[in-house]
C-alpha cells in the first residue's frame, strides 16, 4: 500500500517533487565524481612512481664460471611471456686507477666502473652519442663530474684490478673517447640506483654526485674478457656485481584498477624466470622494483579516497542542508493532502511510510541519474586526460553502487524529520493552508546562541591573524602547572576543531539569532523598503510570515558564498604562494652557474649573444663569505642591472625603499645592504658603519638599507639551520676586494614576456659552455605541478564549489518557487484587486533580495576573514622570505562573480517567472485594452 501510493503521490505531484530529486541527483554526480577522480588520480600516481622504476626485476648473478651459461639464461629470459627485453650489466666498486695525460702527467684516484653490453638501455638515455657501442678498451666519462674535468679525450687510464698482498695485479688501459651525457634513467641503470619513489615523494633522489667517477665500458669487448681473472676478493667482498636486467610489458601485465592481479601477474612473470634459467644458473636471486610501489598503492588508493572524501564534506554538508529546506517547503505545501489521508483512516505511520518510500524512490532515480551525470562528466573530473576520458574502467559497478546507495541516504537524511514532523500534524491543523506563525513552537536559543559565541570567537581571531597554536604552545612550554597545561590543551584542541567549524557555526547561531528569532532583520528591511512605498510595507510583513525558512535560506546562500571565497581564496593563496618560492629559489626567470667564477661575464656574454632574442636584461652575481667580525654571506650586483633582472619583492627590504638602498649602492661603493640579523645583532642604524676584514685588509662599510626578517622571527629557525640570508654589495667594491675572496658566481635572465623558459634553458644547456646548472622557473613551476595526489585534492576543492554554488542555486530556485506555489492564491487575489505584474515583480523581489544580498554579504565578509586569518596564522608558523598574502586573482575573481550571479538568477528568474502566471487572463486582457 505505501508503494502504490508513494507511486501515484510522485507521478501526480513531480513538479514538488523535482525540488529533491535536483538536490540528490546533484550531490550523487559529485560523490560518483569523486570516486572517478580517485580513480584518475591512483593511476597516474602509480604511472607517475613507475616512471622512476627504470629497471623492472633484476637478477642479481652469484656464481660467474661460466659466462656462456650466463648469455644462455639471457636469451631464455627474453622468450618468458610479459618480458620485452633482457641486458647483462657489471659494476666494480672502487677500484684504483693512473691517469696518464698527453703531456706526460700522471694522476690517481679511485673510481667505479659500469659494463653495459651493446644493446642496453643506457643507449636510449645516452643524449650525445653518434656511435651505436664503446669500443674494446675504451671509456667514456660522464659529462660535467669531478673525473671528467680531471681528463681529456684520449687520455689513457690504467686500471688496477689487485688484491691487498699485491699477489695479483691485472691491469687494464682504457682510452678515453668522449664524454656522456647520461638522462635520470641511463644513469640510474649505469650506477644500479633502482629506486621507488614513496606514496606523496616527489623529489627525485640526484645522482649526479653519485656519477662523479664513473667509467662506461663494453661488457662483451672488454669486461667479459677479464671478468673469469679477477681476483675473487671482489666477488666476496661485494667490490663486483653482475646482474642480468629484466624488462616486462607493463601495460600487458599491470592494470592501476586492479592491484591485486597485477601482483599476481608479477608474480608468475617472476617464478617462470627462475625456473627457466635454474638449469643455467644454479644461485641467482631476482629483486622485483615493482612489487613494492604496488603494494604501497594498495592503501594510497583508500588514502586518496579518504582524503577526496573529507575534503567534500562540507559540499555534502550543505546538500543535505538544502535538502531538509526543499523538504519542509514540500511537506508544508501538503498540508490539505496530509490531512484529507487522516480524515480517511490511514494511521500517522502509514503516511511516514508512504513519505520514506517516496524518499527511497527519489533517491534511488537521483543515485542513478548521479551515476550518469557523473560518467557524462567524466572529462571533467579527470581534467580531459586522453588516457581517462570515458574509460569505463573509472566507473566501477562499486561506484555505481554507493552511488546510488549515497542517494539513497542522502534523501532519507534530508527528509526523515521533515517526513515525520509532516506525519504527526494534528488533523485540523493539516487542513489549514497557512499556521500562523504565532502558533510555532518556540526554539531553544541555548545552543543557536553557544554557536554565535564560538563562531564569532574564532572569526575575531581570523581577523586579528593570531596564530593560537603558536601562541598556546608558547604558553604551554613557559611554564606552569600542570592545571594550567591541561586547560590550555583543552583550549587548543576547541580551537583547532574550530578552524573548520567556526564559520559554519558563526553563520548558523547568527542567522537563528537574528533572522529567525528577532525582529532586526525585518525591521532593517522595513527602513530599506521605504523606496519602494506601500509595495515595501507589504513585502516586510510578508517577510515576518516565516522567519524560520528565512532562515534557513541565509543559512544556505551565506554558507555556500563563504565558502566559495574561503576555498578559492585559499587555493589562490598557495598557488601565488609556491610560485614565487620558486622564483625565489631560481633568483629569476632562468639561473645559471657556472664553473669559475673569473669566466661567468665571458659566459653571459657567449649566452646572450646565442639567445638575445628571448632575453631582456641579464646580469652576474656573485656570493662569498666573510668570517670578521662575524660570519656572513654577501652577495656582489650591479645594483641597476640586478633591480631590472633578479626576482626580489620589496617587503625583503626595510630600514629604506629598495630603490633608495640600490641607488645608494650605486653612488657609493663603501656601502651595505645588511642583513637584518646582523644589524640588529651589532645594534646598526641606517648610516651606521660596519667594519670587515678581508685578509689583511679592513673596510669600513656605510649601511644604507637592511634586508631580510628580523632577528626574533629568525631565532626559532636558526636553531634547526646553520644558514642565514645576506647582505648586498656593489661590484665596484668587489673589484677592490676580489683577490681576497674565492666567490660563486650565477648568471641571473630576464625573458621577454611569452618567452617559453625551459626552451631557453635547454638551449643554454646545448651551448656547450663550462657551467654547472642551468635553473628554469617555467621547468621548476612544472615540476612542482606534478604530485597528482596534491593536485586532484584541488580539483576536487574547485569542482565542490562548482557543484556546491549548483546545488545552492537550484536550492534557493525551487524553494522560491515552491514558497510561491504556496502563496498562489494570495498572489492571484492580489492580481485580481489590480496589482500589476510589475508591482508583484516588485513586491516579491523585495521580500526575498534583501535576505539574499544580506547572506551573500555576510559570507563574503566571513569568507574574506577566515582566508586572511589562514594566511597570517600560517605565516606566523614559518621564517623565511617569502611568506603568504591575501590575492584574489583575475580568475578567482571570475569564479566568484559567477558564483554570485548564479545565485542572484536563481532568487530573481522563478519570480519573474511565477508572477507571470500568477496575472489572470482575464486582467491581461483588460489591461491590453
Amino acid at each position: 500500500m505505501p508503494i502504490f501510493y508513494a507511486v501515484k503521490h510522485v507521478l501526480r505531484s513531480w513538479k514538488l517533487f523535482l525540488a529533491l530529486l535536483i538536490g540528490i541527483t546533484l550531490a550523487s554526480a559529485f560523490f560518483a565524481g569523486i570516486d572517478i577522480k580517485a580513480n584518475a588520480t591512483a593511476k597516474q600516481a602509480m604511472e607517475q612512481q613507475l616512471r622512476y622504476v627504470y629497471v623492472d626485476m633484476q637478477a642479481n648473478i652469484q656464481n660467474l664460471d661460466n659466462l656462456t651459461k650466463l648469455l644462455t639464461a639471457r636469451d631464455k629470459v627474453l622468450g618468458v611471456s610479459g618480458v620485452v627485453d633482457a641486458e647483462i650489466i657489471s659494476r666494480i666498486y672502487w677500484v684504483q686507477i693512473t691517469i696518464f695525460g698527453e703531456d706526460g702527467s700522471t694522476k690517481e684516484d679511485m673510481v667505479r666502473i659500469t659494463a653495459i653490453t651493446n644493446h642496453s638501455q643506457v643507449y636510449k638515455g645516452w643524449l650525445n652519442k653518434k656511435i651505436e657501442e664503446i669500443g674494446e678498451n675504451e671509456t667514456y666519462i660522464p659529462e660535467n663530474t669531478a673525473l671528467a674535468n680531471m681528463v681529456k679525450v684520449n687520455d689513457v687510464i690504467q686500471v688496477n684490478f689487485s688484491t691487498y698482498d699485491a699477489q695479483i695485479n691485472i691491469p687494464l688501459n682504457l682510452t678515453v673517447k668522449g664524454f656522456a651525457q647520461l638522462d635520470d634513467k641511463a644513469s640510474a641503470i649505469a650506477l644500479g640506483s633502482q629506486y621507488w619513489l614513496m606514496p606523496f615523494q616527489t623529489d627525485v633522489i640526484s645522482l649526479t654526485p653519485q656519477m662523479d667517477f664513473l667509467l662506461l665500458v663494453s661488457w662483451e669487448k672488454t669486461m667479459q674478457k677479464i671478468l673469469p681473472s679477477l681476483p675473487d676478493l671482489y666477488r666476496s667482498y661485494g667490490w663486483m656485481e653482475t646482474s642480468l636486467l629484466i624488462y616486462l610489458n607493463r601495460d600487458a601485465l599491470i592494470n592501476p584498477w586492479d592491484i591485486g592481479t597485477s601482483l599476481n601477474n608479477l608474480q608468475v612473470v617472476e617464478n617462470s624466470i627462475t625456473n627457466t634459467v635454474a638449469q643455467d644458473l644454479s644461485s641467482i636471486g631476482i629483486q622485483n622494483n615493482l612489487e613494492g610501489p604496488l603494494y604501497s598503492f594498495q592503501f594510497v588508493s583508500i588514502a586518496i579516497r579518504f582524503m577526496f572524501t573529507l575534503v567534500s564534506l562540507p559540499i555534502f554538508f550543505m546538500a543535505w542542508y538544502m535538502g531538509t529546506t526543499v523538504s519542509d517547503v514540500s511537506f508544508n505545501l501538503r498540508r490539505r493532502e496530509i490531512g484529507l489521508l487522516l480524515t480517511k483512516g490511514f494511521s500517522r505511520s502509514q503516511i511516514l511510510r508512504i513519505f520514506l518510500t517516496e524518499t527511497l524512490l527519489i533517491g534511488l532515480i537521483g543515485g542513478a541519474l548521479g551515476v550518469f551525470l557523473g560518467f557524462i562528466l567524466n572529462p571533467l573530473f579527470t581534467q580531459f586526460s586522453t588516457n581517462t576520458v570515458f574509460n569505463l574502467n573509472l566507473i566501477s559497478p562499486f561506484t555505481v553502487s554507493f552511488t546510488i546507495a549515497f542517494g539513497v541516504i542522502m534523501a532519507l537524511l534530508s527528509t526523515y524529520s521533515s517526513a515525520r514532523k509532516a506525519s504527526q500534524l494534528p488533523t485540523v491543523e493539516a487542513l489549514r493552508e497557512y499556521l500562523p506563525m504565532e502558533m510555532e513552537k518556540p526554539y531553544k536559543k541555548r545552543w543557536p546562541l553557544v554557536a554565535l559565541i564560538l563562531g564569532t570567537y574564532k572569526i575575531a581571531v581570523f581577523l586579528m591573524g593570531v596564530n593560537m597554536t603558536a601562541v598556546l604552545t608558547r604558553i604551554m612550554f613557559g611554564g606552569g602547572n600542570f592545571i594550567l597545561i591541561l586547560l590550555v590543551l583543552i583550549f587548543l584542541s576547541v580551537d583547532s576543531i574550530l578552524n573548520y567549524i567556526g564559520p559554519l557555526l558563526f553563520f548558523w547561531g547568527f542567522t537563528k539569532m537574528f533572522i529567525q528569532g528577532s525582529l532586526e532583520f525585518q525591521q532593517l528591511t522595513a527602513r530599506a523598503a521605504k523606496f519602494f512605498g506601500d509595495l515595501g510595507v507589504l513585502a516586510t510583513k510578508n517577510v515576518r510570515r516565516n522567519p524560520a525558512r528565512s532562515a534557513a535560506i541565509a543559512f544556505l546562500i551565506a554558507l555556500i558564498v563563504g565558502y566559495s571565497v574561503q576555498v578559492n581564496g585559499q587555493l589562490a593563496s598557495e598557488q601565488d604562494y609556491a610560485m614565487r618560492r620558486i622564483y625565489y629559489q631560481v633568483g629569476a626567470d632562468i639561473a645559471v652557474s657556472v664553473s669559475h667564477a673569473s669566466n661567468a661575464s665571458e659566459i653571459m656574454d657567449n649566452i646572450v649573444a646565442n639567445v638575445s632574442e628571448f632575453v631582456r636584461n641579464a646580469t652576474i652575481e656573485y656570493t662569498f663569505s666573510v668570517s670578521s667580525p662575524t660570519s656572513m654571506s654577501i652577495k656582489v650586483v650591479k645594483p641597476d642591472a640586478w633591480l631590472k633582472t633578479a626576482y626580489y619583492e620589496g617587503d625583503w627590504f626595510s630600514g629604506t625603499d629598495v630603490t633608495t638602498a640600490f641607488n645608494n649602492l650605486t653612488a657609493d661603493n663603501y656601502t651595505i645592504i645588511l642583513e637584518r640579523y646582523v644589524a640588529e645583532s651589532y645594534n646598526l642604524a641606517i648610516g651606521k658603519n660596519l667594519t670587515l676584514t678581508f685578509g689583511s685588509k679592513t673596510i669600513g662599510l656605510r649601511v644604507v638599507g637592511f634586508f631580510g626578517p628580523s632577528s626574533e622571527a629568525q631565532s626559532q629557525i636558526y636553531q634547526q639551520l646553520s644558514y642565514r640570508y645576506w647582505s648586498f654589495v656593489s661590484q665596484g667594491f668587489y673589484e677592490e676586494i676580489s683577490e681576497y675572496v674565492s666567490p660563486s658566481a650565477k648568471i641571473l635572465l630576464k625573458l621577454n614576456d611569452g618567452v617559453d623558459g625551459k626552451f631557453v634553458a635547454n638551449k643554454i644547456r646545448n651551448l656547450d659552455l663550462p657551467i654547472t646548472q642551468v635553473q628554469s622557473f617555467a621547468e621548476e613551476w612544472e615540476e612542482a605541478q606534478e604530485n597528482v595526489i596534491t593536485m586532484g585534492t584541488l580539483d576536487v576543492q574547485r569542482l565542490g564549489i562548482v557543484f556546491a554554488v549548483l546545488a545552492a542555486s537550484v536550492g534557493t530556485a525551487l524553494i522560491s518557487t515552491v514558497s510561491l506555489k504556496e502563496r498562489s492564491r494570495e498572489a492571484t487575489i492580489m492580481s485580481v484587486k489590480g496589482l500589476s505584474y510589475k508591482q508583484l515583480v516588485v513586491m516579491f523581489l523585495t521580500e526575498n533580495l534583501a535576505l539574499v544580498t544580506f547572506s551573500v554579504i555576510l559570507g563574503l565578509f566571513v569568507g574574506v576573514i577566515t582566508v586572511y586569518g589562514n594566511v597570517s596564522s600560517s605565516n606566523a608558523m614559518i621564517s623565511e622570505l617569502v611568506k603568504r598574502r591575501l590575492v584574489f586573482p583575475l580568475d578567482t575573481t571570475l569564479m566568484l562573480t559567477s558564483c554570485l550571479a548564479l545565485i542572484f538568477a536563481a532568487t530573481i528568474l522563478p519570480i519573474l517567472i511565477m508572477s507571470r502566471r500568477y496575472v489572470t487572463k482575464l486582467e491581461r486582457m483588460v489591461r491590453l485594452r
